[in-house]
C-alpha cells in the first residue's frame, strides 16, 4: 500500500505577494483592518513577485532602519509588530527556514544616543528660531527620505550578483552611512531644542533671536544680521553664531553700544543701529 508524503511548504515555490494574501485571509477582521495596510508597504518594500524564500536577514534589518527614519517611534514599533508576526508566521508554517521575525528590531542610532546623552548629562538645551527648528526639521525629513531610497538601491545593487566589484553596492552604503550619520545629529538637536519665544523679552539687548542692523563705523555701511545658535547659522541668509567674532562681539549688548572685532582683515569697529 502507498504511503501518502506530506509536502513541504518550503519546498513550494511561492512569492511574497501570495503568502501574504494566504496570511491575511485567515486573520480575525479586527486584526486584519489594522495589519494588512502595515504588511502590504512591507511587501511592497521588499518586491511582491519575489520568491518568499529568498528574503535575507539583511533585508529586514534595513527594512528596520527604513521605517524607524520615517515615522514616530511609537509608530514604528506598531509597524514593526506587524511584520513581525507575519514573519514568525511563514517560520511556524515551515513556509521559510529561518525565523526572520528576529532581525526586525528597532534600533537608536548610537550617534543620536551619545549625543542626546551629552545634551541631556549637562542639562543644555539648544535654542532655536521658529524658522530655523523649521528648517532643521525639513532638513531631516528630506534627509529620511533620502536613506529610504538608499535602501532601495542598496537593495536594487546587492541583487547584481553578475558584478564581481560591486561600485554601486558600496557607493550605496557609503552614503547611506553618511546620510545616518546628519539624521542621528539632527534628531539629537531637535530632541534637545526649544523655540525662542517674544515674551517678556528685552527688545533692546541683542539675544539668540534677535534682528541686529550694524553699522561698519569706519566705511558708514550698514549689514542686517540674526544671532543663532551654531546650529541654525546661515551666513548666506544673514543668520550668524553666537561663537562667531561679530555674534560673540554683540551678544548681550544694547542699541546704541559700540563693539570691536578681530577679523581676518584686522580689527573692526560696528555700532549697534538697532535690535528687535
Amino acid at each position: 500500500m502507498a504511503t501518502k508524503t506530506e509536502t513541504n511548504p518550503a519546498s513550494i515555490n511561492q512569492s511574497v505577494t501570495e503568502t501574504f494574501q494566504i496570511y491575511v485571509r485567515q486573520l480575525p477582521d479586527d486584526t486584519k483592518q489594522q495589519a494588512q495596510p502595515e504588511i502590504a508597504k512591507f511587501v511592497r518594500w521588499v518586491g511582491g513577485e519575489r520568491d518568499i524564500n529568498s528574503l535575507t536577514a539583511s533585508e529586514i534589518g534595513e527594512f528596520s532602519d527604513a521605517i524607524a527614519s520615517r515615522t514616530s517611534s511609537a509608530g514604528a514599533a506598531e509597524r514593526a509588530a506587524h511584520v513581525k508576526q507575519f514573519l514568525a508566521y511563514l517560520k511556524k508554517k515551515g513556509i521559510i527556514p529561518v525565523n526572520l521575525a528576529q532581525h526586525l528590531r528597532l534600533r537608536k542610532s548610537r550617534t543620536a544616543i551619545s549625543v542626546s546623552r551629552s545634551y541631556r548629562d549637562s542639562g543644555r538645551v539648544i535654542r532655536l528660531t521658529r524658522s530655523g527648528f523649521n528648517d532643521l526639521s525639513k532638513k531631516l525629513a528630506d534627509l529620511q527620505d533620502e536613506r529610504v531610497k538608499l535602501v532601495e538601491d542598496i537593495h536594487k545593487a546587492a541583487a547584481d550578483k553578475d558584478v564581481r566589484e560591486n561600485a554601486p553596492l558600496e557607493a550605496a552604503r557609503e552614503s547611506q552611512g553618511m546620510v545616518m550619520a546628519r539624521i542621528a545629529e539632527l534628531e539629537a538637536t531637535l530632541k534637545v531644542s526649544v523655540i525662542i519665544g517674544d515674551s517678556g523679552v528685552d527688545r533692546k539687548t541683542v539675544r539668540i533671536g534677535s534682528n541686529v542692523s550694524l553699522k561698519d563705523t569706519a566705511s558708514g555701511r550698514v549689514t542686517g544680521y540674526q544671532l543663532v545658535e551654531p546650529n541654525e547659522a546661515n551666513p548666506l541668509t544673514g543668520k550668524i553664531s553666537i561663537v562667531s567674532p561679530v555674534g560673540a562681539a554683540i551678544l548681550g549688548r544694547n542699541s546704541g553700544d559700540e563693539v570691536k572685532v578681530d577679523t581676518p582683515r584686522g580689527e573692526q569697529a560696528y555700532r549697534i543701529e538697532s535690535t528687535s
